[in-house]
C-alpha cells in the first residue's frame, strides 16, 4: 500500500528529529511535562562548548514516555499527511500534470486550483491524544504479508 522510497528517507528522519525536539527540548508534551530534557547542543563539544559540563541523565521511565510521545507525534503526522493527500488527490494529479507541461505554477494559479478542486483541509487535532494511544492501529503497515 505505502511505497516509501529512499528519497523520502530524509523527510522521515526530519519528522522524527522535530518530534524529538518538541518533546525533549521544547516541553511540548503533556505526558512528559513542560521540561527540557535535552539542550539544543546535546551533541559532542564544538569549539569548547559543553566541555566539562556534566549532562543531565534522566531515568528510563521518563525516557520511555519520551519515546512513546515521539512515536505518537510521528504516527499522527503520518496519518494527517496521508489524509490530506488522499482527500485532495484530484488536485494533486492536476498539479502534477500542470507542472509536467509548464514546469512552474504561480501562486495565483495554485490558488485557483485550490478553489477549482474545492481543496479539503484537515482539522488540526491529533488522532491520538493520550500517551497510551499511539495511533498504531490506524497505520497501514501493521502486519507482514502472509507469504513471507
Amino acid at each position: 500500500e505505502d511505497l516509501v522510497t529512499t528519497g523520502a528517507s530524509n523527510d522521515l528522519e526530519q519528522v522524527a528529529n522535530i518530534a524529538k525536539r518538541m518533546v525533549k527540548e521544547w516541553g511540548m508534551s503533556d505526558k512528559v511535562g513542560r521540561v527540557a530534557l535535552a539542550t539544543p547542543y546535546e551533541g559532542g563539544p564544538f569549539m569548547g562548548r559543553s566541555l566539562g559540563q556534566r549532562g543531565t541523565h534522566w531515568g528510563s521511565k521518563i525516557m520511555g514516555h519520551v519515546d512513546s510521545e515521539v512515536e505518537r507525534l510521528v504516527n499522527n503526522a503520518y496519518i494527517k499527511a496521508k489524509t490530506i493527500l488522499a482527500d485532495n488527490s484530484e488536485l494533486l494529479n492536476h498539479l502534477a500534470s500542470t507542472l509536467v507541461e509548464q514546469e512552474v505554477v504561480s501562486a495565483e494559479e495554485f490558488q485557483m486550483m485550490l478553489i477549482m478542486f474545492n481543496s479539503k483541509v484537515v482539522d488540526y487535532r491529533t488522532f491520538a491524544s493520550s500517551y497510551d494511544e499511539r495511533s498504531r492501529e490506524k497505520l497501514p503497515f501493521q502486519r507482514f504479508p502472509e507469504n513471507l
